[in-house]
């Protein structure tokens, strides 16, 4: 008699995708929490000569300064509004968001090749 013998794929405790896929979104959500802390340190007006917020905003600094200068700031009373950082964290939202479809399509494009 034929036996029809099948074979499983292999699954694999390391997967690529996932492991390029978690260091990418830490990254990121690491990104987006210190400008998330740098407008709160903004808005409600912290002293910038407090050895914390000098730290944090000298931190932050360079990931605003691609966007520093296209948009004001706004002042709501005693609170202050820095669009800057405001569109820092959406445009690096959009960037990791990209990364990771870009990551999803390279390694769709992988497994489906070497199967």
């Amino acid at each position: 008699m034929n036996d029809v013998v099948y074979y499983e794929k292999p699954t694999y405790w390391y997967y690529p995708a996932g492991m390029v896929g978690r260091i990418v979104n830490t990254v990121f959500g690491i990104i987006s929490f210190l400008l998330v802390v740098r407008l709160a340190l903004i808005f409600v007006g912290a002293d910038a000569q407090a050895p914390f917020v000098a730290w944090m905003y000298s931190l932050t600094g360079s990931l605003v300064a691609p966007f520093a200068g296209s948009f004001p700031t706004l002042f709501i009373g005693s609170f202050a509004l820095e669009l800057s950082t405001l569109f820092a964290l959406i445009g690096y939202a959009i960037i990791g968001w990209l990364v990771m479809r870009l990551i999803s399509m390279l390694f769709t494009a992988f497994n489906s090749a070497t199967v």
